[in-house]
This record gives C-alpha cells, structure tokens and sequence, in this order.
C-alpha cells in the first residue's frame, strides 16, 4: 500500500443553506483523519434566486463574507485549519467556477452536497454536484444532504471500495485503504463480475450468438477476480487494514447498493471514468445508478492517465 494518498487540502462550497451545510459533520471527519486544510466558498452567482433550498441565498459580499466566517470559526473551534474565499465576480455557471477554484486553490478534495436520491431524474436536475465533476479532475465527495445532520459527527465505520480494474485502480484501491488504516473503519473490496443477463447489450449480441462460450468466459472473469481480490485483501491486511472481500456477480450498481446497505457502509470509493463530458460522466452507467439508489456518501475519483 502507497503512504500518502490521504487528501490534505479540502475545498468545501457553501450557498448559505441548511442543505449545503450536510457536509460540514463529513468534512470535520476527514479533516480531523488527515490533518487536512480547508477552505469554505461562496460564489456570488449572476441572476441569482432570492432563496436556494429553502434559505435566503447570499447574494451580498459582506453578507457571504460574515456567513464563511461564522462557520470557519465553528470548525476552528473543533481544531480545524480554514480558511474563507468570497469569489465577488458575478458567475453564471457556478459549477464550473467550482471546479475551476479548486486547481486555483490547489485543493486536492471537493466536498459537495447531494439531494434527491431515489430518483436520478431529481438528482441530473436538482443539483450542482455532477457539473462540478463534468468540469473538474479533482476528485470529489458527494454528501446526501437529507441523510446528513450537520449537527451530528460523520461516523467512518465502513468502507465499500469498487475495484473494476485492479491494474488501474490502484490510486482508488491506496486511498481507500488508507482512509481505513486512519479510521479503523473495515475495508469492503468488492468485485463485480457480469451474468448472462446483466452484461451489456453489446456484449449481450455477442452472447446470444455464443452462449456457451460467453458463459464460459465469465466463469472464468468471476474466477480471476476472486483470486486478484483475495490477493488484495491479503496485501490490505498485511498493511494493518480490515479488509473483506468481496465477488459478487449481476449487476455492478445494484451489487454495489446491496453491499453497502448490508454492511451500512458509511462511504463507497470507486473510479470514474471521462470526467471531462457530462454526457460522457453519465453515460458511466454505474457511477449514475449509484448517485441515485445510493443514500450514503460517495467519494469519486478520476481515472489515472487521461480519459479513457
């Protein structure tokens, strides 16, 4: 296991609303795990809505300046290293100033809330939180806002890491593991290998064609994976990491939700692919399926070495 992956520098948006703030018990965590930095910030936003969730949105300089500092001064309070950052330009396009903040202010983490889990079409158009992904390659923390109480502490228990691709996941799989030796949590490493009845319908044509051969080839998939997450699980524990694994087979997202409720996992880990695009980042069945069905926390990571 790579020392080191741990996230150090947090960028932490804010609107002023009470839904905004269901990342802040997440963010003390993984601050007080790494000794993390954090800055909050407020975006002045052009044409902005007088209320935002509920709450009168922030629209003035002074006012978002006096709103960071009360919440920094909260988080100082608990030990925390913060900081505030009003960007006083007006924005029109609030995720991308968001992504773009985080490489001008070097930060290696972008916390952001969630809603509407349950129904993707909620979650596509109800929230900022897949654009600032379309925009950034800094890896980002989603925070279900209705599953959060910003005034109860973020409990880090269990971890579910998605392992697609042992051979290129290995930041995932480092980050994952070291989030676990830091909190004591258990490690979950769980693989999914396709059926018959759940491989995609590309690979679906082919399968009609040569059944036999097809099933056959996933037997041998299932098979390889268990023995690469046996070896993992191995290297995991020699490392002073709880880890379990896990070969599941069927449907990755569901097999994904299905582990992290049983286990009440309180993150799933997984790499993202094609960032870049948002028809791109949602075409990514998984990561979409999992925005939706899954209530908990997930942390999102960009592919290693391009886009592909």
């Amino acid at each position: 296991m790579v020392r080191g992956h741990m996230f150090s520098r947090m960028l932490v948006p804010l609107d002023g609303s009470r839904m905004a703030e269901a990342v802040l018990p997440v963010v003390v965590r993984f601050a007080e795990l790494a000794s993390a930095s954090v800055v909050l910030l407020h975006i002045i936003e052009r044409d902005a809505p007088t209320s935002i969730h509920g709450d009168v949105h922030l629209t003035d300089i002074s006012a978002a300046e006096e709103y960071l500092s009360r919440i920094a001064e909260n988080l100082k309070g608990r030990g925390l290293n913060v900081e505030t950052h009003v960007h006083t330009v007006p924005q029109g396009d609030v995720p991308r100033c968001i992504a773009d903040h985080s490489s001008e202010l070097d930060r290696d983490l972008v916390v952001l809330c969630r809603h509407g889990a349950g129904s993707v079409r909620r979650f596509v158009f109800g929230s900022n939180a897949e654009r600032v992904v379309m925009h950034g390659e800094t890896p980002v923390l989603l925070v279900h806002a209705e599953e959060s109480d910003p005034d109860h502490p973020f409990g880090l228990s269990s971890i579910v890491l998605l392992l697609e691709d042992s051979a290129n996941d290995t930041t995932a799989l480092d980050i994952a593991a070291e989030i676990a030796r830091l909190s004591g949590s258990r490690l979950y490493i769980l693989s999914v290998v396709p059926t018959m009845q759940s491989i995609s319908a590309q690979e679906a044509s082919a399968g009609r064609l040569f059944p036999y051969t097809t099933r056959h080839v996933l037997d041998i998939a299932a098979e390889e994976s268990m023995d690469s997450v046996r070896e993992t699980v191995d290297r995991m524990v020699a490392c002073g990491v709880r880890a379990i694994g896990r070969i599941e087979r069927g449907e990755t997202a569901s097999a994904v939700v299905t582990l992290a409720r049983s286990v009440q996992a309180d993150l799933v880990v997984l790499t993202t692919r094609n960032l870049a695009g948002l028809g791109a980042f949602w075409a990514n069945d998984v990561t979409r399926k999992l925005a939706g069905a899954y209530e908990g926390v997930l942390l999102l990571l960009p592919r290693q070495g391009g886009r592909g």
